[in-house]
Formats: C-alpha cells, structure tokens, sequence
C-alpha cells in the first residue's frame, strides 16, 4: 500500500477536530507536519487545539504557529458554532510536545522542499499557504496537489455568496487559485451532503472515547444549528477532504475553473466557478467536488473512528 505524505493546515475547529482524528487513524496517510492558522476562532486556540489534538491522536507530528489574522481584511470568527474555544467547550489534556520555532510558512516550504510529491490537505482559511507562496517563488513547483475545503458553486454560509474559510481571506484564496497548483476544490456543494443527524452523533458517542469527544463537541454547532436555521445535522466540512483522498470513489466531481471574487461588495470571498456555466474559463484545471455518497461515508466515518 503506497502512503501518501499530507502536510495539514487547520483552524480547529469542530470538524478539524474530526478530519484530524480521522486522518491519524488512515494508514495510507501520513501527516508529516500541521500549521495552524486564525479562522474558526483566534490562533491561540486553534494553535494549542491543533497540537492537543495531535498528541491526542497518538501522532507525534511537529505543529507550527501560522497567521494571526487575514492578509488585509479584519478577522471574523465563527465562535458560536464552535465555541469560544474551538472546540464546543470540550478540553484535551494539554500536549507537552515543544513549540516550534519556524513559523508555519517557512515549515510549509521546508516541508515542500524535504518530501517528494507531498499533498497539502487544507482545512481553514488559506492565509499560511499563501503567504508561503509569496514567499518562495518556486514553492508551487514542489506541491504535488492541494486538497482543500472551501467554497460552494451554488451559494455561501457566511454571506449568501461566500463560504466561511474562503470569505475570511479572500486575497489569499485568490493567491492560492490563482498559482496554477493542482487544486481539489471540496465547498459547501459537497460537504453540506456528508451531515450527521442527532442519531447518528449518538451513535458516533457510543463508538469509544474518541468518538464520545466529537459527539460532545458536536453538540455545540448542532444547538447552533437547530436555534437559528431549524437545522437538525452537523455538516462534516473538513473530514470530507481527507475521506475524498483515499475513498474517491464516494465522490463526484467534475473539473472546471475556479476564480475568487475579492472587490464584490455583495460577493467578496465567492468562489467564481463555470460548473454550470455556458461561458467557460481559459483553465479549467480545479476539481470540484460535487457530491457524496452519504451513507458510505458515515460507514466509513465510524469505522475509521472505531479504530482508536
């Protein structure tokens, strides 16, 4: 079996803390190394989540401090669907692992420049990768492909038109879509379809301990969700990335091209795509990902979870 080598970026993050857990327990999956960034709450959460929940997971990986806040725009955090701490006020007992001192851009290219055909799986707004690729002129020659959650073709969360990770840094998303990277593109299109209902996430909380952490978490986004949209599931966003590299075949996509809308006073942060467009852009080079077998990818959720 060949594993393929991931650096992760995250913001955790409920479902970062999902995707995390998840990822540690694939076998065809290797995480070399993770960087944090600001997006679901501030960095000094989503830092000492990250390395929590790296320990936690039983890796031994190094996790690296990243951006603070956008590029240009002021920061908007999503604290009441994950908490004020990111994780839905559950706590991890605090990882003695040692602070790394590069900060998480230089990482993301000593990383690129130390592995061979290492996939970026990103999970949180793109402020890190981008700065990276401001950089190092040579960075994208050395990515063998970004898998990345963000964006929707149909429609937003934050805003009608922008998804949350996407619309938190748009001028980076723009740097990133704009750098001719190999780029799997998983929006709310795709991940807004792999949701658990209440009887699912009391089945996920019988599983183990693992498994009883992300049920309690849960509970945070699915109050959240139930109090202002009537919403009866948790949408699974970040898991869908690492479940789409190594199960495909629970997936659709199509290629197309993909811009990001950075001016729009009603649009800023949309992912502009030709999907289902009769115009068509010059590269049409992004795989979006469409839709998923939900069934199949619950099955697989909690077998994987199961394995702890």
């Amino acid at each position: 079996m060949t594993t393929m080598k991931v650096w992760l970026d995250a913001d955790p993050g409920i479902d970062d803390a999902a995707a995390i857990l998840l990822a540690a327990k694939m076998p065809e999956i290797e995480i070399v190394g993770v960087s944090a960034c600001a997006g679901n709450v501030e960095l000094k959460y989503t830092y000492e989540n990250a390395r929590n929940l790296i320990t936690y997971a039983g890796l031994d990986v190094p996790v690296y401090k990243g951006a603070e806040q956008p590029l240009l725009a002021e920061p908007y955090f999503a604290r009441e669907i994950h908490g004020e701490n990111g994780l839905g006020g559950q706590t991890l007992t605090p990882s003695n692992a040692q602070h790394e001192d590069l900060p998480a851009w230089d990482a993301i290219y000593q990383a690129a420049s130390d592995y061979e055909d290492l996939t970026f799986v990103m999970i949180g707004p793109l402020t890190n990768l981008a700065i990276a690729l401001l950089k190092y002129a040579d960075l994208k020659q050395k990515i063998k492909r970004v898998v990345l959650m963000g964006g929707a073709v149909s429609y937003g969360n934050t805003t009608p038109s922008a998804e949350f990770n996407i619309y938190f840094d748009p001028e980076a998303a723009d740097i990133v879509f704009s750098s001719d990277l190999d780029i799997a593109m998983l929006g709310l299109d795709v991940t807004m379809q792999a949701s658990l209902k209440a009887q699912d996430i009391e089945q996920l909380g019988n599983v183990n301990e693992q498994g009883a952490f992300l049920a309690k978490s849960m509970q945070q986004t699915l109050t959240w969700a139930e109090k202002l949209f009537g919403l009866d599931f948790v949408a699974m966003h970040d898991p869908c990335t690492f479940l789409y590299l190594v199960y495909p075949e629970l997936f659709y996509s199509e290629k197309a091209g993909v811009k990001i809308e950075t001016k729009g006073k009603l649009t800023r942060g949309k992912t502009v795509s030709d999907v289902y467009s009769d115009f068509h852009f010059q590269d049409r080079t992004v795989d979006v990902v469409l839709a998923v077998d939900r069934d199949r990818f619950f099955e697989r959720f909690l077998e994987i979870i199961g394995r702890y």
